[in-house]
């Protein structure tokens, strides 16, 4: 009669273990889902865009002004990505950036934060840049 007690009480004491498991991660569960996102985690937020950098120091022999200057292609850059969330193409115009060192093939850098996140990223495309994309995200690595 001993044992049949002995092997009620291990079920039962298996059973609560089960239930008290089964309890704490449904807790974690409902608590994960029910706690707020920031919304704003994977916002891009568009630091600086330069095109042409490599070309700064270029004299032109055509008598055009070398227009390079840091931070050139960041208003544009910006408009493009600036608070889209996750991944966000900046394709590297010509038409809208303008020519800022004429007869020189340019480079084209993008720099950016991920929401609260103060970790700059960068994508650097080489020269001829113009027609290229450069992919700014903020997706979890």
């Amino acid at each position: 009669m001993g044992s049949a007690i002995g092997r009620t009480l291990i079920k039962l004491t298996a059973g609560l273990a089960v239930v008290m498991a089964s309890f704490w991660t449904t807790t974690k569960i409902v608590h994960y889902w029910s706690t707020p996102r920031d919304l704003n985690v994977n916002s891009i937020h568009v630091t600086e865009a330069t095109y042409g950098e490599n070309c700064q120091s270029l004299v032109s022999s055509l008598g055009h002004a070398n227009l390079v200057k840091p931070g050139n292609a960041t208003a544009v850059a910006s408009l493009t990505c600036n608070d889209t969330d996750v991944i966000c193409p900046v394709i590297v115009d010509l038409i809208r950036l303008g020519d800022p060192a004429s007869g020189c093939g340019k480079d084209f850098t993008v720099s950016w934060r991920c929401g609260a996140d103060q970790t700059v990223h960068q994508v650097y495309l080489p020269a001829e840049a113009s027609g290229k994309i450069a992919w700014v995200s903020c997706q979890a690595q």
